[in-house]
């Protein structure tokens, strides 16, 4: 059972928190596979994220790393 929640970070960017059964499992403040300390720039970029990052722990990936590519193909502005 894997829930996430969004939660603001610095500059009016937006990070994630990745639950299983209640229990925190993942705290993302940062925009994952890039470089850098930049948060998502909308509540919606984290969200997609953490969808993919959840999906991806179904599967068994774990750490669920994610991509340049990935981001890419979700349209995650990474200025």
């Amino acid at each position: 059972n894997y829930t996430y929640s969004i939660f603001p970070v610095a500059q009016s960017q937006f990070g994630y928190d990745i639950f299983q059964n209640n229990k925190l499992l993942i705290h993302q403040p940062q925009i994952p596979g890039i470089s850098g300390t930049k948060g998502f720039e909308s509540s919606e970029d984290a969200a997609k994220v953490a969808v993919l990052v959840i999906e991806k722990i179904k599967k068994g990936i774990f750490p669920p790393t994610v991509t340049p590519e990935e981001l890419k193909n979700l349209k995650i502005k990474v200025k």
